[in-house]
């Protein structure tokens, strides 16, 4: 699926194509990397309700299989709606007001590359298997490559009565939805803001209960207001720092489920952490130093690696799941050089479990690194194999060309007003960001002249 937008902020066009394993955003800072990183979030989020189908529910409880055939013309409405919908609520992504968002989104365009026909052939080539869970229903939802049809099966041995409404009302959406973003399952997005959300999220449990007791005394009074609405369609927050918020608010609830990617999120507190990261009982975060066992700080009292990295590690161990994107914004920050290789390590075997990548980056250690990754899939080669032995590169840490792709955000010239999104070329042996090799070369350059006039210039003077 090939998502063009147009006129976002400084973008004045770009094309993504949101297949890919991973993809990695680079450029200058200010050129709309975020708001085009927002925007994919916006779009796979978006869960539009169509209307349930009784017959198909009915079918489903009765045998506890049932069959549908696709219907291509409803789903591509879907797929257009959900394309309006980011347009039309691009003010609550930004967390801006109506008449703000009006001036600076009035010309904002989004649009899918592929027609109709092509996406609809795409999904009939498809073969998938998904679990949807529905309040406390698991339908598993399964469609062979070549077909038309899907084949539904509930997994629960009995559906309770108050899950049939939720299966009536929900079932067809989430059918709908899951045919839309495929190969997606769905996106969590982990923005820079990250290092201070669980630090701050007591703060919002504080102005919600403000807000509640506002809320009453205003009814008390006689007057009419929406209580969900002052509590959650605020605008002080974008969309992805409010979704942040409230998974940092339902910890205690959060905790109660374990992933199947628990396993990998204790790898990565081992090698990047060297702790544990855990909830308390009351939903707040702490850590564990491997050097202090006994020892429990809260997250406040913690590095900034850890404040950075602990939502990454709380959505490994609570709430992944396969296929999902993750969409990281500059995975580097508060990360020591060492720690920023590391970590483009464990993204790659992340890739590799069968997630999807999205990074906006600017560090040329993360950038090498992915370089470097591509290569180690060349390692069919044995002079590669070596250097990966040597190099004590894991098994799974590598990216293949063909499911890398990257773009780069940049003005075409020193008088163009806006940013063009470019895809680089990926090769055998990587790609290349011109803007950061520019730089440190440039950087280089002085370094050696200043070394020079240091070491030699008072004889040049002196002669």
């Amino acid at each position: 699926m090939r998502i063009k937008i147009s006129n976002l902020g400084a973008i004045g066009e770009g094309v993504v194509d949101l297949s890919k394993r991973v993809t990695l955003l680079c450029g200058h800072n200010g050129t709309g990397k975020t708001y085009f990183s927002y925007v994919v979030y916006a779009l796979l989020r978006n869960r539009l309700h169509i209307k349930g189908d009784d017959e198909l529910v009915d079918q489903l409880l009765n045998g506890r299989t049932a069959t549908l055939s696709i219907n291509f013309e409803l789903l591509a409405k879907y797929r257009e709606l959900m394309l309006d919908a980011v347009v039309r609520d691009i003010d609550d992504l930004f967390g801006i007001g109506s008449e703000t968002a009006q001036k600076l989104f009035a010309s904002f365009r989004m649009e899918y590359v592929e027609t109709k026909e092509e996406m609809n052939r795409q999904i009939k080539e498809v073969s998938l298997q998904r679990t949807l869970h529905i309040q406390s229903v698991d339908v598993t939802l399964t469609k062979k490559a070549g077909e038309e049809e899907l084949t539904l099966q509930i997994q629960n041995e009995n559906v309770p009565n108050e899950a049939v409404m939720g299966l009536r009302f929900f079932l067809s959406s989430a059918i709908f939805h899951t045919l839309a973003v495929y190969p997606i399952n769905e996106a969590d997005v982990f923005p820079v803001e990250r290092n201070s959300i669980y630090t701050f999220s007591k703060e919002l449990s504080i102005r919600k209960q403000e807000a509640m007791d506002n809320i009453q005394m205003m009814i008390d009074k006689g007057k009419k207001i929406n209580k969900f609405d002052i509590l959650f369609n605020n605008k002080r927050y974008p969309l992805p720092i409010k979704d942040g918020l409230l998974v940092a608010e339902d910890l205690a609830e959060i905790k109660k489920n374990q992933s199947e990617f628990y396993e990998f999120a204790e790898r990565l507190e081992e090698e990047l952490l060297q702790g544990r990261v855990q909830i308390s009982n009351d939903g707040e975060i702490q850590f564990k130093p491997q050097r202090a066992l006994r020892t429990v700080l809260p997250i406040q009292m913690t590095a900034s690696i850890i404040k950075t990295l602990s939502s990454l590690v709380v959505y490994l161990k609570h709430i992944a799941k396969l296929n999902d994107l993750i969409i990281i914004d500059e995975p580097e920050i508060n990360l020591h050089p060492d720690n920023q290789i590391i970590l483009a390590r464990l993204l790659a075997r992340l890739a590799n479990k069968g997630f999807r990548l999205w990074i906006s980056t600017h560090s040329d250690y993360i950038i090498r690194e992915f370089n470097n990754l591509v290569m180690l899939s060349h390692k069919d080669k044995k002079s590669v194999q070596k250097v990966a032995d040597e190099s004590l590169y894991k098994e799974d840490e590598y990216i293949k060309q063909n499911d890398l792709a990257v773009y780069f955000f940049g003005y075409k010239n020193k008088t163009s007003k806006k940013v063009i999104v470019t895809q680089v070329p990926v090769a055998e042996n990587g790609f290349e960001i011109k803007s950061i090799d520019e730089v440190i070369n440039r950087q280089n350059d002085i370094s050696e002249a200043l070394f020079y006039a240091l070491k030699y210039g008072e004889e040049e003077d002196e002669a």
